[in-house]
């Protein structure tokens, strides 16, 4: 499991169909930074012939929801130029390391923020580490959070303190109640999500292309 993999198990209300080994299907364009936790992929032990994929039944409401969640995509990651990112790292098999150097490649600023590698003063990726959100002195359009699900709360706290108007977290990491009171507050909430797959496939504007 890594909080931006593709296949996720879902409670018993979701639906489960079987994907053919010729299928074309395809979740994202193929990009050199993706790590290989944010591509679809067989289970470790089942024939590609039978990959088992488990995803919600949206209901109707739900479908307008996302409607509004990916014109909300767009709009976020088209006028974004910093982003924070929370958890890097530069140990190269974790998938935030993958998502980050992708974002570096499609020129977005990317800051580090790790208490750790702050505290020890190592650089992540090239780029100076912050302890938290609110020491970064710049401007920082996006907080991108890869921390398990129990550990996100103080940093939507601490990235409404710093002013940030939105704030995502990878897929598999959500928080409900820390969400809705970000967006009490103004700050778009995007939730389990991943910007290496949506910025390809939504053919999203990056301060690279629009160079």
């Amino acid at each position: 499991w890594s909080p931006c993999s593709s296949l996720l198990l879902l409670p018993a209300s979701s639906l489960t169909f079987s994907v053919p080994a010729t299928s074309s299907l395809s979740l994202a364009r193929s990009s050199p930074f993706l790590s290989p936790a944010c591509s679809p992929r067989s289970p470790v032990g089942l024939p590609r012939s039978s990959v088992h994929v488990r995803t919600r039944l949206p209901s109707p409401l739900s479908l307008s929801a996302m409607a509004t969640e990916a014109e909300l995509v767009k709009q976020v990651w088209s006028d974004a130029k910093t982003i924070a990112v929370v958890g890097a790292t530069n140990k190269e098999t974790m998938p935030v390391y993958g998502v980050m150097k992708f974002l570096q490649a499609e020129g977005y600023r990317c800051i580090p923020v790790n208490p750790g590698a702050a505290q020890r003063g190592e650089e992540v990726m090239g780029q100076k580490t912050y302890a938290s959100v609110s020491d970064i002195e710049e401007h920082v359009d996006i907080v991108d959070i890869f921390l398990r699900s129990d550990r996100i709360a103080p940093v939507f706290e601490d990235a409404v303190k710093k002013g940030v108007k939105t704030i995502w977290t990878q897929i598999g990491v959500e928080d409900e109640e820390a969400a809705a009171a970000a967006r009490g507050r103004g700050v778009n909430v995007i939730m389990n999500r991943c910007p290496a797959i949506d910025i390809p496939s939504m053919a999203i504007p990056t301060p690279r292309s629009r160079m």
